[in-house]
């Protein structure tokens, strides 16, 4: 069970890297504190008159040593730090992914695809930052901060807690301000969210939108979520713009404080020029720790924010699909439903439905829409979990088969299917990159789409765009079937997916696939009865319940609802 992500948890992850990058960024700091103690003997040695070339030459080396001594280290920090960062980027982004790959059906029904692709990239690049350039910027404030006090305190301890007189009220600032950042940021996340949504579902729906000529609306409707993301983006804005100037005001103070009070000690000769001239140098090093303590609280209250979002998602849990003793097992294709009866968001979409499928044999399923077809198959391929006992595969109950062989034996190919950028191949192949030419076009026959294929201008090569645009509902149905066949499943499920094919083709690709896998358990959802009129039995279905079995003859006899659909649909 993953636990809830923190900042702090993510470092640790990856926590002999920060340390490396934190030991050479102190260093770093140490080599930049020390130069005012080296201003300062300068300006003491030149007041004094037997001061040598020699003397300031020394300092001059010291300078030099320094300078290269920060160059060095500061490569070493941005490596350490930076790398580690991009490191808990990535990690994040493929846990994150992985965890919604996991995740069942009813999650994705409820989410917005837009917002997790913010969730993926923004929040994950956020925490990015949060986690390099936040704990740089922390932790190089805070050292440089203590060092930079420690040191006044050593030069002149009476000026030094004067000059410090603001910081109080400045850690008091950017405590209220932290959690309005956090805030914000949420709604700015939340908007661009939105935003991105807005923009992939008018682009995945171009050809409606163009159909039906919503052009000027869908411009309205992304301005406006559009507007929105930026307001919330100014709602922000005006925290930073009030928030920064605070800030740099009480450095500023410091620095005013002590040139009043230091500048008086230093004519009466209370403190050197040289102490005077090392702590003003520190003040004006003050400066950056002010400002890099309220950016660090900045950024890292963003990516808290962000942190905030993915373990919102993350806390989402799979359905367990397995018993604790499930097995792994061979499916053959024997199935069975026994008195099953299943319920929906309160209502009964099955109602005591027991049949049996055996080994092999092609059986058409149809009835009104909203009769429950589906949602059987759905059930039989843990889409939907059933009640214990009453699916059957094999003789096994199907929740002591384990997921994953579940699925290799049994392929369910639905009426939405899936078509992914890239070319007809790939598409065909998604299951398995290693099947060879042979097989591909031996499927596209199959499916009687080869023809159409070679037609396109670079045949199997063609791109087909993203979500397959550039083909017919047709095409990207029977090129989801050839898919499936490649797999060579022991059970193979359609779920009115020739839909968009007219009778004779539909007709001809049942009887290739009737022919191509024989032995195996084939089973159609069909709201068109001619269709499925020459499978070994047709099961009716009606408000939840199985009404009719039987072959087409036996129930034309009857004079039933499947009798009524086939003179219909036949013009009879």
């Amino acid at each position: 069970m993953n636990k809830k992500k923190t900042l702090f948890s993510l470092l640790l992850k990856y926590k002999y890297s920060f340390l490396a990058g934190l030991v050479a960024l102190s260093l770093v700091d140490i080599c930049q504190l020390s130069i005012p103690l080296i201003i300062e003997r300068v300006i003491d040695a030149l007041t004094l008159e037997d001061a040598t070339i020699s003397d300031i030459s020394k300092y001059g080396l010291y300078m030099l040593i320094i300078a290269i001594t920060m160059s060095v280290f500061r490569f070493f920090w941005r490596y350490f730090i930076m790398g580690a960062a991009r490191k808990i980027e990535q990690s994040l982004r493929n846990e994150f992914f992985a965890h919604l790959q996991s995740l069942n059906f009813d999650f994705f029904s409820e989410k917005k695809v837009g917002d997790l692709m913010a969730h993926t990239v923004n929040d994950v690049e956020t925490l990015k930052f949060a986690c390099g350039l936040g704990v740089l910027v922390a932790y190089d404030g805070i050292f440089l901060l203590v060092f930079i006090f420690a040191a006044m305190l050593y030069i002149s301890p009476q000026l030094t807690l004067y000059a410090f007189i603001p910081f109080p009220i400045l850690a008091v600032v950017i405590y209220m301000f932290g959690k309005m950042i956090e805030q914000r940021f949420q709604k700015v996340q939340d908007s661009f969210s939105e935003l991105t949504e807005s923009a992939r579902e008018s682009i995945s729906g171009i050809k409606v939108v163009k159909a039906f000529v919503r052009q000027d609306q869908e411009l309205k409707d992304f301005a406006e979520s559009s507007n929105n993301y930026l307001d919330k983006n100014l709602s922000l804005i005006k925290i930073w713009g009030v928030y920064q100037p605070i800030i740099t005001f009480a450095a500023a103070s410091a620095t005013a404080i002590f040139l009043w009070l230091g500048g008086i000690d230093t004519i009466t000769l209370d403190i050197t020029l040289g102490d005077f001239a090392a702590i003003l140098v520190y003040l004006t090093m003050l400066t950056w720790p002010m400002m890099a303590m309220g950016w660090a609280v900045d950024i890292i209250k963003r990516g808290n924010a962000s942190l905030n979002r993915i373990n919102a998602v993350l806390a989402n849990k799979p359905k367990s699909f397995s018993e604790p003793n499930a097995v792994d097992v061979e499916i053959e294709g024997n199935i069975e439903f026994r008195n099953l009866t299943f319920s929906y968001n309160g209502n009964r979409v099955l109602n005591g439905v027991s049949l049996q499928i055996p080994i092999g044999q092609a059986m058409g399923i149809t009835g009104a829409t909203g009769a429950g077809k589906s949602t059987l198959f759905h059930l039989l391929t843990r889409i939907e979990d059933p009640p214990d006992g009453s699916i059957f595969i094999d003789g096994l109950d199907i929740k002591k088969i384990k997921r994953d062989s579940l699925r290799h034996g049994i392929i369910y190919v639905p009426q939405e299917t899936t078509v992914f950028s890239g070319t007809i191949k790939d598409n065909i192949s998604f299951m398995n990159p290693e099947i060879t030419e042979e097989q591909i076009e031996n499927a596209a026959k199959t499916t009687e789409i080869y023809d159409e294929i070679i037609q396109f201008p670079g045949g199997f090569d063609t791109r087909v765009g993203e979500r397959g645009l550039s083909l017919s509902g047709g095409q990207r149905q029977r090129l989801a079937l050839a898919r499936a066949i490649l797999l060579k499943p022991k059970v193979l499920i359609l779920d009115d997916v020739f839909s968009s094919l007219d009778l004779k083709t539909e007709s001809l690709v049942l009887r290739n696939l009737r022919q191509e896998m024989k032995g195996t358990t084939l089973l159609a959802i069909s709201s068109r009865v001619p269709s499925i009129s020459g499978f070994d039995s047709i099961a009716v279905f009606d408000e939840g319940r199985l009404v009719e079995l039987g072959t087409h003859k036996q129930l034309m006899a009857k004079s039933g609802i499947y009798h009524g659909l086939y003179k219909i649909q036949t013009f009879e």
